[in-house]
């Protein structure tokens, strides 16, 4: 089999193992209902992750941000440099596949301790961060602290590389929950489209 043949096949089967997201989502509507009236009611939304799980956190803050004006909060991510403090009323949404990562945890606790309300992110509803939350929506495939290689192991085995599914499951949720917020909130798409407008480099005009 050559590369080409290869990445194909990976293809097929990362496509394949997708298809159990739907399932994931359909038994926790609930709590996928409780989300979105806790982004209804956020004085401010903000967003972190750590690593992997931080790429997918800031994914979903970027496109969230695009939402600002028509959310009527601002959206931050808690990794920039210049970012508001998280205070009571606020959001924060916090991914992490394990539910153990230390910095995450940080957040976290310090949301709460601003009497902010906390969303996790992850595999384990028995984590430490999960324990913090007030709402948990379970993404499967995360790795379990404490297991170290053996579980590393068991990941390759089914054909990913040192994990990767939880990533890979919630990037792929991010996108379908900032899709549903568009149509629940009935966002128009021209006005995403001028926030995109806004963040790109435009050209000067020629003299």
């Amino acid at each position: 089999m050559d590369f080409g043949e290869l990445v194909v096949e990976n293809a097929s089967k990362i496509v394949e193992f997708l298809r159990i997201l739907p399932k994931v989502l359909e038994e926790q509507k609930d709590r996928i209902n409780a989300f979105v009236e806790m982004i209804r009611n956020a004085k401010a939304i903000h967003v972190y992750g750590v690593g992997r799980s931080g790429a997918v956190a800031l994914c979903f803050a970027i496109r969230l941000k695009h939402f600002e004006k028509a959310l009527g909060c601002k959206v931050w991510w808690v990794g920039d440099e210049v970012r508001e403090k998280i205070e009571e009323g606020d959001l924060l949404v916090a991914f992490s596949g394990s539910g153990e990562t230390a910095e995450v945890l940080i957040v976290a606790e310090r949301a709460k301790d601003a009497n902010a309300k906390v969303v996790a992110i992850t595999s384990f509803e028995d984590s430490s961060l999960a324990k913090i939350a007030d709402l948990v929506v379970k993404i499967p495939g995360g790795l379990e602290k404490g297991k170290g290689w053996k579980y590393l192991e068991a990941q390759l085995v089914e054909g990913f590389y040192g994990g990767g599914k939880f990533e890979l499951l919630s990037y792929v949720f991010q996108e379908v929950l900032i899709n549903a917020i568009g149509e629940y909130f009935k966002i128009p798409k021209d006005l995403v489209i001028k926030e995109h407008e806004r963040d790109s480099i435009r050209k000067r005009p020629s003299s």
